[in-house]
């Protein structure tokens, strides 16, 4: 196995038709609790991955569905147009970013979140454990950049 596959992180849609590939490990992975991925996922918070786009990163057919993120800015769900399952999403202020249901991601991944975000909107029933880094809105840093640049 050539180094390139060994370091691949892949995930796909329940069907199979649509997927997204990395070489590289993600650059952050968050638990976001806003209203928009409760309805997308039909889960209380989503596990998201993340990934530097690359080229050529995903294949298949999907439908978007076009949101306002809670920068004011354009945000992108993309489900599989066969299955209906939510895979990935862009979102404009993190231009270059892929962000990877975390849950669809195989093996080698695990899911270590480095922070809660979207609080203020988080269901009742959810508890989020001590000690853990919590924002009510979006991190005060854009994903894959250095400490001290804001998510504007």
């Amino acid at each position: 196995m050539n180094d390139l596959m060994k370091n691949a992180f892949r995930a796909q849609c329940q069907c199979g038709q649509l997927s997204v590939s990395f070489t590289q490990a993600p650059v952050a992975q968050l638990v976001c609790h806003c209203r928009d991925c409760q309805a997308i996922s039909g889960l209380p918070y989503t596990n998201i991955a993340f990934f530097k786009t690359e080229e050529q990163c995903a294949q298949g057919q999907f439908d978007p569905i076009d949101m306002t993120g809670g920068s004011g800015k354009p945000k992108q769900y993309r489900r599989c147009s066969q299955c209906n399952g939510f895979l990935y999403a862009t979102v404009d202020v993190l231009t270059g970013l892929l962000g990877v249901a975390a849950d669809k991601l195989e093996a080698p991944f695990e899911f270590n979140p480095m922070a809660h975000v979207w609080t203020s909107e988080k269901a009742p029933e959810v508890e989020i454990p001590s000690g853990v880094f919590q924002f009510p809105k979006a991190p005060p840093f854009r994903p894959g950049k250095k400490a001290g640049t804001a998510a504007t």
